[in-house]
């Protein structure tokens, strides 16, 4: 049989059966129907600073496993040659394809073409300027719809520190707005991706000076060095997110288009807000304190993937601050 990786739940389930429970490792792995050698393997190479904990744990062998993955390993140097020489010929990527297959020779897909072009593999970058479009990046699919809300000086989260989606300092934050009944007011929430802290100011609407101007006053609230980054979706509303960086001196990303698991954390926190102000609420009526309140009841509830500490307790023992700005 093969080896099929430990998922987050059984990471879960290791933290609470050792930390918790104070079970040994055979009979951790007997629960889990595990080998006590993948137990012992995982508690040794996933920690940080010898603190095992799921949630990290889960990034780090999740990115450990990407970074050993060498791309286009399957490509020999024959097959290179044969593509470099159709694209010399200003074949396009697809039909460089086809043709290998209807030869019966080995190919690859023109995805894959092209994001060796792309990624500069081999020197295939020089071949760009045969491709029609000669674009500098390969267009995402659906391309109509892609110049819709789109956002001057962007960074994507591809550009963003590995660190900041590993859960494992303080000062990285994921950033959305919620919104009221018939678009009467809203919310900025901004979220630790580490402590799971939670920041929320009220806004009269979305346009985007008024979102920035909130978000600055929410970040300038902690101490300046836990606001490194913060990753938002590609709402319109976002895009002073320039003048937010200079205002308080951190760097804004963008998660991809439609993939709100990159900003799982926010999403997940916007559920629990809406436990407190339901999709019929209207924000203009709702008062400061109403929402300080409902922010501080999130920010001092137990959660479990902090080992039932709060995101308040978290917070406040990493950056060492006695207290916050309210």
């Amino acid at each position: 049989m093969s080896y099929k990786q430990l998922s987050a739940s059984e990471r879960q389930q290791i933290f609470l059966l050792r930390y918790q429970q104070h079970l040994s490792l055979r009979a951790i792995a007997q629960k889990l129907a595990r080998s006590a050698s993948t137990i012992s393997r995982e508690l040794q190479r996933n920690h940080l600073n010898k603190l095992y904990l799921p949630d990290t744990a889960h990034t780090l062998a999740r990115y450990r496993r990407a970074q050993s993955k060498t791309p286009f390993l399957k490509v020999s140097e024959q097959l290179l040659g044969e593509i470099k020489h159709g694209l010399h010929h200003f074949h396009s990527p697809e039909q460089i394809r086809g043709r290998l297959k209807l030869a019966g020779k080995a190919y690859v897909s023109h995805e894959t073409i092209y994001k060796m072009i792309y990624a500069d593999h081999a020197g295939m970058g020089a071949y760009q300027k045969y491709l029609r479009q000669g674009r500098r990046e390969r267009q995402k699919r659906g391309g109509s719809n892609q110049k819709r809300g789109q956002i001057p000086g962007r960074i994507d989260i591809d550009e963003r520190p590995v660190l900041a989606g590993m859960k494992v300092e303080i000062g990285h934050w994921e950033g959305d707005t919620v919104i009221g009944a018939n678009y009467q007011g809203g919310l900025v929430t901004l979220v630790d991706k580490c402590s799971k802290y939670l920041l929320a100011g009220l806004i009269r609407n979305r346009r985007s000076s008024l979102v920035r101007k909130v978000s600055e006053r929410l970040l300038k609230s902690v101490p300046r060095e836990y606001a490194k980054t913060v990753t938002f979706d590609n709402g319109k509303e976002f895009s002073q997110h320039q003048k937010l960086s200079e205002a308080v001196g951190i760097a804004c990303y963008f998660a991809k288009p439609y993939h709100s698991w990159e900003r799982g954390l926010n999403e997940h926190t916007n559920g629990l807000v809406r436990q407190f102000f339901g999709k019929k609420t209207n924000f203009l009526i709702v008062k400061p304190e109403q929402l300080q309140r409902v922010v501080d009841l999130l920010n001092d509830r137990p959660r479990k993937s902090l080992g039932y500490r709060t995101p308040r307790e978290v917070f406040l023992e990493q950056s060492g601050c006695v207290a916050l700005q309210t």
